[in-house]
């Protein structure tokens, strides 16, 4: 897998998106890293988790099961796994790539909802995407063609080495609900990055998140 097939199916992904209905840059960035992500980690690629929501296996059995919403229950599945990989490894006051927070995630959920069922519309660049092995970095070409503006070699460094542990601090900063909105591209392209140096073992990049009330009384 070289970065120009990474960034190919990120745009096809995004464009999938897109056409179903979802309009917003930064949900069609953060959805469609996601899923490549997901793709990633699935049991016939890297085997991060036991998914193969987003494989032509995954396609076949989905249409079976929910042909008139596979595409809705293809991208709500393989949040689901994603999500649940994470909240494993992190505790649950985290920001982390699957979990952007409860107004984030409210607002993304509605309009995953809102996407169109459409039969010709379908993931098969994800579907076609092979990735063993991984190397470092891989995900800097997502980070690349984000709407964000910003580069891989603009994002905050992780603030301490990802060891050999199941999660790690990507930053000093934490935030509350209310600080995630206006920094929300950042924080995607800086989790998209260690998400990067993940090329066998999956180690989780995340952010504290501060609740409000403990922000009040600071």
């Amino acid at each position: 897998m070289t970065p120009a097939d990474v960034a190919d199916v990120f745009a096809s992904t995004r464009e999938t998106l897109e056409k179903a209905g979802m309009a917003d840059d930064f949900f069609l960035d953060l959805v469609a890293s996601r899923l490549i992500v997901e793709r990633v980690g699935e049991s016939s690629n890297q085997d991060w988790w036991e998914s193969r929501v987003l494989s032509g296996t995954g396609r076949t059995r989905l249409s079976e099961v929910t042909p008139k919403t596979r595409l809705k229950s293809r991208i709500t599945l393989a949040l689901k796994v994603g999500r649940k990989a994470e909240s494993d490894r992190v505790a649950d006051d985290s920001i982390s790539l699957f979990s952007f927070g409860p107004q984030i995630e409210s607002r993304l959920t509605a309009a995953i909802e809102e996407l169109e069922s459409n039969d010709e519309l379908t993931f098969e660049a994800l579907e076609d995407l092979s990735v063993q092995p991984l190397e470092e970095g891989w995900t800097d070409s997502i980070i690349t063609a984000t709407a964000s503006n910003i580069s891989s070699s603009d994002t905050t460094e992780p603030q301490q080495n990802p060891g050999t542990g199941e999660s790690y601090l990507v930053g000093e900063r934490s935030y509350t609900q209310d600080e995630i909105e206006p920094d929300k591209w950042r924080i995607l392209t800086t989790l998209l990055r260690g998400y990067g140096q993940c090329t066998d073992q999956l180690q989780v990049p995340y952010y504290t998140l501060e609740s409000e009330l403990k922000s009040e009384n600071a």
